[in-house]
């Protein structure tokens, strides 16, 4: 295909492979611009069920403008080649990053809440991605990131009974297929527990991927794993993801709630929509940013207090006195502050 034109966008390098489809950067010679190129596969070309889902992935993703949503150019069949092309993105994927260990915690925190916040478009068009992961995710040499991908996207339109038992089956054919060995379509790893069993999915599916991704990007690891797709599946479904805050102790709690919120088994218990994660993330990243964490309440820091008295019984008696003393004069200190308006020590602010 290097080389080939297709309409007005002339085919130059081969960028990569996915289930559906071959991205290559072209050029469009009427516009002088670089865009990628995204080719259905060949052998896939007979099959209406898969270039149908690879149209829809442009009628949906050009639906929504938003800057951390890849645009969408065109859409076309030329000679029984069907394309798309889309804004070509230079940078590297989230997943680059992380293998590189470039990422820290307030540039993880702001990569999330740009995607939650572009994500949040789509879910207002009633739009759901259905394939978000880090390699979906790029991110520009000035810090932008931008969601790629809309190739697994499902508009949520009322359909008939008999079309929606269409629906249901192509579902279910998307989530059991392997597109390559070791891959099912939608990424096993970042698949949401109704998604990994073939149940028709929402916005909420999308909440718990993006909480995947956060969870990768801030502890460098996967919260459910296995040897192969299915089992990979089987933790998403059944197990629990070690909380990121006993993986990496020095991150703040509000972010284990952050993203415990986003990979609730039951997509009732989990954010609504991105939105709704987005007001969090940019809550938790303007905490981060003035260095003061959400405020852990009184009485979880006082049972900790307590817990920590155990680390001074080498020390004996006097070692126990003088940490009982501190804990009287912060008593005091506490009740003379909320006289006040303000206990700055436990985050309460009149």
């Amino acid at each position: 295909m290097v080389g080939k034109e297709l309409k007005h966008f002339k085919i130059e390098k081969l960028l990569g492979k996915g289930g559906m489809g071959v991205v290559y950067r072209a050029r469009d010679v009427r516009l002088d611009r670089p865009v990628a190129l995204k080719v259905l596969r060949a052998d896939l070309t007979a099959n209406a069920d898969r270039k149908r889902r690879f149209l829809q992935e442009a009628k949906a993703a050009s639906a929504v403008t938003h800057p951390s949503i890849a645009q969408i150019y065109d859409v076309d069949e030329v000679e029984g080649t069907t394309f798309i092309a889309m804004e070509f993105v230079e940078g590297k994927t989230v997943s680059q990053l992380i293998d590189k260990k470039e990422l820290d915690l307030i540039g993880s925190v702001e990569i999330a809440l740009q995607v939650s916040e572009g994500l949040s478009k789509a879910h207002e068009a009633n739009i759901v991605h259905r394939d978000i992961k880090s390699d979906n995710i790029m991110v520009t040499r000035d810090g932008h990131a931008k969601l790629l991908d809309f190739g697994l996207a499902k508009l949520l339109d009322p359909v008939s009974a008999d079309e929606e038992s269409d629906v249901q089956d192509i579902q279910k054919a998307e989530t059991l297929s392997q597109t390559q060995p070791g891959t099912v379509m939608g990424t096993a790893a970042y698949m949401s527990p109704e998604q990994a069993r073939g149940l028709p999915v929402d916005q909420r599916s999308d909440v718990f991927s993006m909480g995947v991704v956060i969870y990768e990007m801030v502890t460098g690891q996967l919260p459910f794993k296995g040897d192969t797709p299915l089992d990979t599946m089987h933790s998403i479904a059944f197990d629990e993801a070690r909380p990121v805050t006993v993986i990496r102790r020095n991150l703040p709690p509000e972010l284990h709630r952050v993203v415990s919120g986003c990979l609730r088994k039951k997509p009732a218990d989990r954010y609504k929509n991105a939105h709704a994660l987005a007001v969090d993330l940019k809550k938790l990243k303007n905490d981060i940013e003035s260095g003061i964490q959400r405020s852990i309440p009184a009485g979880e820091r006082i049972r900790g207090f307590f817990e920590g008295l155990k680390t001074s019984l080498p020390f004996g008696p006097t070692g126990i006195a003088v940490a009982l003393i501190g804990l009287t004069v912060a008593v005091l200190l506490i009740f003379t502050k909320l006289e006040m308006g303000a206990v700055i020590g436990f985050g309460i602010i009149a």
